[in-house]
């Protein structure tokens, strides 16, 4: 039989080398794949997102819209664990449609949440302005500046989302909204 040398690039790798290789991917599969798999916290961010959203289109929308009466709010249920806009009748000439403090579940997704989303998650939300009076809802007049059930947050306002995670969405007295920690 005869002896082939093999060039020296084509070695494969050795028995230590694959058992440290195995070792590495099982202590990486056993620690941070749960973390990826599960939905620790991903609801409240969710919510966090979406009425960050919802109170920056009202924002926007009242600033736009300058007419007289109509309201451009986002309401906040504690006890129902929703949020969303009343019912958005702003082409009606009655503007009183849209200054109601109840959750109309029919408006799109982006402005409100269903009825049962956030308790199914087991998802709460706070109403209190800095530990204070509750707020009912958030409105904006037409310089997009923050306007609340219990004063007009001059000090700005934080609503929080209470699960695996608590954070925040912080509206500041000049009207910017942003997600807070």
């Amino acid at each position: 039989m005869r002896n082939v040398n093999q060039p020296s690039g084509t070695r494969g790798f050795s028995l230590i080398e694959l058992v440290v290789v195995i070792i590495l991917l099982s202590i990486l599969a056993v620690t941070v794949v749960p973390r990826f798999s599960g939905k620790s916290g991903y609801a409240e961010y969710t919510y966090q997102a979406r009425l960050v959203s919802a109170l920056r289109a009202m924002q926007t929308r009242a600033m736009h819209d300058t007419r007289p009466g109509y309201c451009f709010q986002i309401n906040i249920s504690s006890s129902r664990r929703a949020f969303g806009a009343p019912r958005m009748a702003y082409t009606e000439a009655d503007p009183s449609p849209t200054c109601t403090t109840v959750i109309d579940y029919t408006n799109p997704k982006h402005f409100a949440t269903s009825a049962t989303e956030m308790a199914s998650e087991n998802v709460r939300i706070s109403d209190n302005k800095d530990g204070g009076s509750s707020i009912f809802y958030v409105g904006f007049d037409n310089l997009g500046r923050p306007l609340t059930s219990s004063s007009n947050c001059a000090a700005g306002c934080r609503i929080e989302f209470l699960g695996e995670q608590r954070i925040g969405v912080c509206i500041e007295s000049e009207g910017y909204v942003h997600a807070c920690p």
